[in-house]
């Protein structure tokens, strides 16, 4: 049922003087308890509810049948005040003008056993059940009751609520996380205690309205890509904002298509890694690096798979890439690494620079993907030249899937000449070639390209950028960093602690350090530790003051004249 049907519902609900119980049903995350709350509010203001008084009430965690009577009663407000949430004031109020005295109504009770057996508990529970009549109330979360809460006594209470006490009683639930006697017990009784039920089932538009009020140009962005993907979770969409939220900052100095790419991608992988059971799951969408060029045969494929190629095409969404992982990584870990972001949008930037300037690779690719014309000759010709333009941003996992389409149809020549072109044009450092530290390595397949990456990688003296490498060995660490590490003169240390400052300082000290406090470090661990305590020596001896700094870390420094005290830096 769409909101609007919804909302027209519940307002002939609230409008009709006759006690009775409405049933709202849907998936969690649509939005249906908010969308009550609206409408009971507007009905409020409107002053067509036809009951004074009002509880909503959460069954998440409630373990009896007690704790919610109780709980409905905490929760009374009064309506003429506003739709707001109970407190100790608007509760004094109730039970002051409800029943006189709380400790007459007490005495009552407990002298009369009838009323205690009818509705159990102490007291106070007895107290508080006595006074809830003639008010509607909410009742929310019957999946997620407490485990010694029983289904059939919540429809026995609902029941009693509105033929007893003449009660309107709302109960909004996800039937679909019931499960065994608790599903067939809510399905067995259902139609006896509820006049009304429906699926509430809102539209992606309608959840994204919802969830973004925003009316700035990304946050417009955000909503057509939400809807172009069907989410209609508002949880889901209001997490991704926050995403969106905190990228942005971190893209402003670069081309405004590489934050509008990273828009596309958060709302994919955030709907991905909260909803699972609905989206592409996150694997999958890294496998697009392996096959971004539609080459797996089509026998091979699941199709499952097929089926969310169709939509992330659609979607506009046809591999995954350096900065996706980056960003799909952050999803998982709940932000982002400002480093890591950068490194990597920079790559996007440079690549949407060169498409504006000259036309893109990617777009030579979609007249491959986006036609079924007998045009084989123009596809290629068109790969080809963009290729040849702009290898500069092809990254080896582009390479080699061009090889291998060119090969598979027809063009091993064409092939050759672009690895040959790419080889001997691109200058990166050894780490670049390496497809064992690349994380994109095991998706280069062709033998050539592999065979033309080793040879590259063998005959490319590596660039090693020592304080990068101490201040990325936080977490974890290769066997080539460890090896840098052990082998790097010890000036390299001393200049690399002279030329940082800061937070990078501490934490590449810490990083250095951390060895010493490892049981089983090897030799090499130890021996950075030791390269790097020898810097500090050079670097105390410089400077009474630097003498001190360096104490800290178990370093001494003897000085003529103890010069490292200041009192003697007096005399």
């Amino acid at each position: 049922m769409s909101v609007k049907l919804v909302k027209e519902e519940i307002e002939k609900f609230l409008g009709r003087q006759e006690a009775e119980v409405l049933c709202i049903r849907g998936k969690w995350g649509v939005g249906k308890t908010y969308t009550w709350a609206k409408q009971l509010e507007a009905a409020q203001q409107a002053k067509v509810v036809k009951r004074p008084r009002y509880s909503y009430v959460s069954l998440f965690g409630v373990n009896s049948l007690d704790e919610l009577k109780l709980a409905i009663f905490e929760n009374v407000i009064t309506l003429s005040d506003g739709v707001k949430k109970a407190d100790l004031e608007t509760l004094d109020a109730f039970v002051s003008s409800k029943v006189g005295s709380w400790r007459k109504l007490t005495r009552i009770a407990q002298s009369l056993p009838i009323v205690r057996n009818l509705v159990g508990g102490d007291a106070t529970a007895l107290v508080s059940f006595m006074t809830i009549r003639d008010q509607v109330v909410c009742i929310d979360d019957l999946e997620r009751r407490g485990q010694r809460l029983d289904v059939r006594d919540v429809l026995g209470l609902i029941s009693y609520l509105c033929e007893q006490r003449n009660c309107k009683v709302v109960l909004i639930l996800n039937d679909e996380q019931l499960e065994g006697d608790a599903k067939r017990t809510f399905e067995k009784n259902l139609e006896k205690v509820a006049e009304l039920s429906f699926v509430y089932e809102p539209s992606s538009t309608e959840s994204v309205e919802i969830a973004i009020t925003a009316l700035d140009q990304a946050s417009r962005f955000v909503a057509e890509r939400c809807t172009t993907l069907g989410i209609t979770n508002i949880r889901v969409v209001k997490r991704l904002v926050h995403f969106v939220d905190a990228i942005k900052p971190l893209l402003t100095e670069y081309d405004a298509e590489v934050f509008k790419a990273a828009i596309g991608s958060i709302v994919l992988f955030s709907w991905s890694h909260d909803q699972p059971e609905e989206a592409p799951s996150l694997t999958f969408l890294k496998g697009k690096t392996q096959d971004k060029f539609g080459l797996k045969r089509k026998e091979e494929m699941p199709l499952n798979e097929a089926a969310w190629n169709t939509l992330l095409e659609a979607y506009g969404y046809i591999w995954t890439d350096d900065l996706d992982i980056v960003l799909m990584e952050g999803i998982c870990d709940g932000y982002f690494d400002p480093e890591r972001v950068k490194k990597a949008a920079q790559a996007i930037h440079e690549q949407a620079v060169a498409a504006k300037a000259d036309g893109s690779f990617e777009e030579a690719w979609r007249r491959y993907h986006d036609s079924f014309a007998d045009d084989q000759a123009e596809v290629l010709d068109g790969i080809y030249a963009s290729f040849m333009k702009n290898f500069k941003y092809i990254t080896p996992t582009n390479l080699n899937g061009t090889v291998s389409l060119f090969k598979e149809l027809g063009r091993p020549e064409q092939a050759d000449e672009m690895l040959e072109h790419y080889m001997a044009n691109r200058n990166e450092g050894r780490e670049f070639f390496d497809l064992a530290e690349n994380p994109f390595g095991d998706n280069v397949n062709d033998p050539d390209v592999r065979a033309a990456f080793n040879e590259k990688a063998a005959q490319v003296e590596e660039k090693r950028d020592f304080p990068a490498i101490m201040l990325s060995i936080k977490d974890g660490w290769s066997e080539d960093q460890i090896n840098a590490l052990a082998t790097a003169p010890i000036e390299e240390y001393r200049k690399a602690f002279k030329s940082h400052s800061g937070p990078e300082l501490r934490r590449m000290l810490a990083n250095v350090f951390q060895f010493d406090r490892i049981s089983n470090a090897s030799d090499a661990m130890r021996e950075i530790s030791r390269r790097a305590r020898e810097a500090l020596v050079l670097i105390g001896t410089e400077s009474a003051i630097n003498a001190r700094r360096v104490s800290r870390f178990g370093v001494k420094i003897e000085q003529a004249g103890n010069a490292a005290d200041p009192a003697e830096d007096k005399k």
